[in-house]
């Protein structure tokens, strides 16, 4: 039941990165409205591709989104002056515009890229596709530099904050998982591996941010330091499961002394984790 409860509290939570992609959204739409921009659809399109899971991240791969837009447009609107809307164009169309994208190091333009192609594709007309395309090309910023905008300036991510919380959630969950061990109990060490994972995510996107937006790197070193000892009690962990005490009845004088052994370790390790924080 427990379990069900966590599911819910962590797959099903209604994320700030859903809610800042509606707020950049309905942002967008309106300064389109106000501009005249006859492309929406394209703007919305972009900005929901474009929402990053960081500010730096964001920052740096609309920059390269909005390299990518400009291919996918110009490409589309060249092609286009040909036969819009020519299956056999469209495809050499994408294979270009992905591939433009890859050779200029654009990453994770590609889509966008594409996208902005087959807008252009399919909605210029012959005798005007560069005027289409530009429209298209403006949108497709304008949401680019919405979702960066938001993403700035409205609740931007703590990062560390999510450290400091899930490092407190992992000690937690591993205190529980040495205690259950002791108690030759079920040990449970998939939480404390579902606890390490989310730390090292969350510490990778700490990193990936510019020095300026790092408030605690001295507390967040300490935190990353400490995981390497919490993944060699997830080892300890893992050796005492594999024993599986519980099903076994009353162990030999053997696998005793293996047992109590892991549990040393696994113990002494914990300690060093607790003096390494506070030290």
């Amino acid at each position: 039941m427990e379990r069900f409860f966590r599911f819910f509290r962590t797959n099903l939570r209604l994320g700030l990165r859903i809610i800042k992609t509606g707020i950049a959204v309905t942002f967008c739409i309106a300064v389109s409205n106000i501009l005249h921009l006859n492309q929406p659809f394209i703007a919305v399109i972009a900005t929901v591709i474009s929402m990053g899971k960081s500010i730096d991240l964001s920052v740096k791969a609309g920059k390269n989104k909005m390299f990518g837009v400009v291919i996918g447009s110009a490409v589309g609107a060249a092609f286009a002056a040909v036969s819009p809307g020519n299956a056999g164009l469209c495809g050499i169309g994408v294979i270009l515009s992905l591939y433009l994208c890859h050779f200029f190091h654009l990453e994770s333009a590609g889509v966008l890229s594409s996208f902005s192609f087959a807008a252009v594709m399919f909605g210029a007309a012959r005798n005007a596709p560069w005027q289409y395309a530009l429209s298209c090309t403006g949108a497709a910023l304008l949401g680019i530099a919405m979702a960066v905008l938001v993403n700035l300036v409205v609740m931007p991510p703590n990062h560390a904050l999510e450290i400091k919380k899930t490092y407190s959630e992992l000690k937690k969950k591993t205190a529980e998982a040495i205690e259950n061990a002791a108690q030759k109990q079920t040990v449970g060490s998939k939480t404390v591996i579902e606890e390490i994972d989310r730390i090292s995510r969350s510490v990778k996107l700490y990193i990936s941010e510019a020095k300026i937006l790092r408030w605690n790197d001295d507390e967040v070193f300490r935190i990353s330091s400490s995981i390497a000892v919490y993944r060699l009690i997830l080892d300890e962990l893992k050796a005492v499961e594999a024993i599986r005490l519980t099903e076994n009845g009353e162990p030999d004088e053997e696998t005793r002394t293996v047992y109590q052994y892991h549990m040393k370790r696994m113990r002494e390790l914990f300690q060093r984790a607790q003096e390494s924080e506070q030290g």
